[in-house]
């Protein structure tokens, strides 16, 4: 997956927030405990990278001085935008944060990010660069807290994509080149954080499995054609495509299924970290 200056925008804030994944802005106790929100602090200005379609950015808004929410998607930009006015919200292409001299300036007292840096840090070429973009963005003792994917993340959707990808005549190495993610060994994420220049302060990797939503357009069926929309652009035809996603949701069928409730989970593995910018 090579970096380029444009993106497929392939989000609709609909299809994640509500059919598919509303789960992502809802199980955050723990990284908004992290991130501690200070409503009567002067110091809390907060950028959150990678903010969707904003409903996490609106809650965590009530409890701080100012925070401004940034999104590759001009949907999810759209939808926030529309959503919460009041909130300051716009359309940057993180990989490239850098080149967003007025975001980068030191002028941040935490940088947050949830569910968005294995999107992000993809691209090998632009990774460092990203990071290395959060520390300039922060005053000197500003945080950095987030938490992504971690390695192994999704890890039986992810085989069984690969594999049927494979299974219809995609190269091996091809299927696992287009994965848009990257999902890090905690010591991989801490190697890359303190080469920014941060001061790694803690961490930690937790599974959690994650019951999927059953509503029309949801459901594993529905996570497959979001998420793994990069996948599925592989396959020559629409039609092509719906029979690789009915034979993944066989496969997976015996994997997830709850037997006690009927419901379908998903392995997700949540990588945490906190890092300093040093005074």
């Amino acid at each position: 997956m090579n970096p380029t200056d444009t993106i497929r925008d392939i989000w609709s804030a609909e299809d994640y927030g509500h059919k598919v994944a509303p789960f992502v802005a809802s199980l955050t106790t723990t990284i908004v405990a992290w991130l501690d929100p200070q409503p009567t602090a002067l110091s809390d200005n907060i950028l959150d990278v990678g903010c969707g379609e904003g409903p996490l950015t609106a809650t965590i808004a009530k409890h701080v001085r100012h925070i401004m929410g940034i999104d590759a998607s001009p949907n999810m930009i759209s939808s926030f935008q529309g959503n919460y006015p009041e909130i300051t919200s716009r359309v940057v292409d993180c990989r490239f944060l850098s080149r967003e001299t007025d975001l980068t300036n030191g002028a941040f007292d935490k940088i947050f990010s949830n569910a968005a840096l294995h999107w992000i840090l993809r691209d090998p070429s632009t990774r460092a660069d990203t990071m290395r973009a959060c520390f300039n963005a922060l005053k000197p003792g500003g945080l950095m807290v987030s938490e992504s994917g971690g390695l192994g993340n999704v890890a039986e959707v992810h085989a069984i994509v690969v594999g049927e990808l494979i299974h219809r005549g995609v190269a091996p190495e091809r299927a696992r080149e287009v994965s848009p993610w990257w999902f890090p060994s905690l010591e991989a994420m801490k190697a890359l954080v303190e080469g920014a220049g941060f001061r790694w302060i803690k961490g930690e990797v937790e599974l959690r499995q994650t019951k999927l939503t059953d509503g029309e357009g949801g459901g594993i069926k529905g996570w497959i054609r979001l998420f793994g929309a990069h996948f599925l652009e592989e396959l020559k035809s629409d039609p092509e495509r719906e029979d690789a996603v009915t034979n993944m949701v066989e496969a997976l069928e015996g994997v997830g299924r709850r037997q006690h409730d009927g419901a379908f989970t998903v392995n997700y593995i949540r990588l945490r970290f906190v890092a300093q910018k040093p005074e």
